[in-house]
């Protein structure tokens, strides 16, 4: 049997954390998989992804020296033909670890369309200099990294992918409109312009309105002062990091995703899962997730009073909701499903063992 590594910070929820298990999960039945992490924190979603007897679990502990040098041991002594890394520490870990191992094609990970000045210096020369290619999981970032220096036969895309739900019942209840975001508490997801929407979209609705925050970070406690200075507290509801955010997607009638970059969002696409219509800046490859005006609205960043408008109008209108959530659930099924993400894997990986 083959076998194939996956290098990850660690296993808590994120969206490269869910991916790399999900990659893990995927190729298990055709490959024997090692799964690299840091840290030692899981989720019991990426848990229950793990458990196949082909995956095992190495947990790289210590000064990052100890690190490299424990991969680099098990990269030989287990004959890993292919190594992914899905996040900047990672690239460089796995880079370093498998230089001078010809047997081992080493592929970074890159998952946004906008990185920090001296991580975008160091992933490019990684890839450059020491990955056989770079996946990206969203076309906006590849065509920027190539225009900055990126060599563009090396520079791949595969989407992220999502197993695909066959059982969600659109929430019916309208008398109160729930409307969710999913995301880690940090600038980048731009709550601030969220919570300023949701406050004009309160004084044009006439129905009662709900605004689920689920999530973590370090600008918590910056969103909780925005909710009290802008007299949302009994409009918004901020909920950290639950065990059931299933059920809030369940519940909700709209999605809102207010980001200023983005790289594929896996919210967007647990979203579209659940037949929900999405209202998000068109960022990243946001476009590529949400067909304007057919299943959702793009809209600018920062752009509070459109995106009001935007969900007013879905509030106002059922019908239109439901056939946007609809809409977005069969394109999210015809080009986002596990099978496609598979299939571009072990097509990577099969050409690559061949050559």
């Amino acid at each position: 049997m083959k076998h194939v590594g996956i290098v990850i910070r660690s296993l808590k929820p994120g969206g490269a954390e869910k991916q790399s298990a999900l990659l893990a999960n995927v190729l298990c039945s055709d490959y024997r998989v090692y799964v690299f992490y840091q840290y030692d924190d899981f989720s019991p979603f990426n848990e229950a992804l793990l458990l196949h007897k082909n995956i095992i679990k190495v947990h790289l502990t210590g000064s990052w020296p100890r690190k490299i040098l424990k991969l680099r041991k098990l990269i030989v002594q287990q004959r890993i033909q292919c190594l992914f890394s899905y996040l900047s520490s990672d690239n460089l870990i796995a880079s370093i670890a498998s230089i001078g191992i010809n047997r081992c094609q080493n592929y970074g990970g890159i998952r946004s369309s906008l990185l920090p000045k001296h991580k975008f210096i160091i992933l490019k020369l990684l890839h450059k200099y020491l990955q056989k290619a770079s996946i990206f999981n969203n076309y906006s970032g590849q065509k920027l990294f190539i225009q900055q220096g990126f060599v563009e036969s090396k520079s791949i895309v595969i989407h992220n992918a999502i197993d695909i739900n066959n059982t969600k019942q659109s929430n019916n209840n309208k008398e109160v409109i729930n409307i969710l975001s999913v995301g880690r508490f940090v600038k980048a997801k731009d709550y601030q312009t969220a919570l300023l929407a949701i406050k004009t979209l309160k004084t044009i609705s006439h129905k009662p309105l709900r605004y689920f925050i689920i999530g973590y970070g370090s600008e918590e406690e910056n969103i909780r002062r925005i909710v009290t200075q802008e007299k949302l507290t009994e409009s918004v509801e901020i909920v950290i990091n639950p065990s059931n955010t299933e059920d809030y997607y369940k519940k909700a009638h709209i999605y809102l995703c207010t980001s200023i970059f983005e790289g594929l969002s896996n919210s967007i696409m647990e979203a579209l899962n659940n037949k929900l219509p999405v209202v998000a800046t068109n960022v990243g490859d946001n476009n590529q997730l949400v067909i304007h005006e057919r299943s959702g609205f793009l809209t600018p960043i920062k752009n509070y009073q459109t995106i009001a408008d935007h969900l007013i109008q879905l509030i106002n209108a059922p019908a239109l909701m439901l056939s946007m959530g609809k809409n977005g659930y069969t394109h999210l099924k015809e080009n986002y499903s596990v099978h496609k993400f598979k299939e571009r894997y072990i097509q990577l990986i099969e050409n690559q063992i061949d050559n």
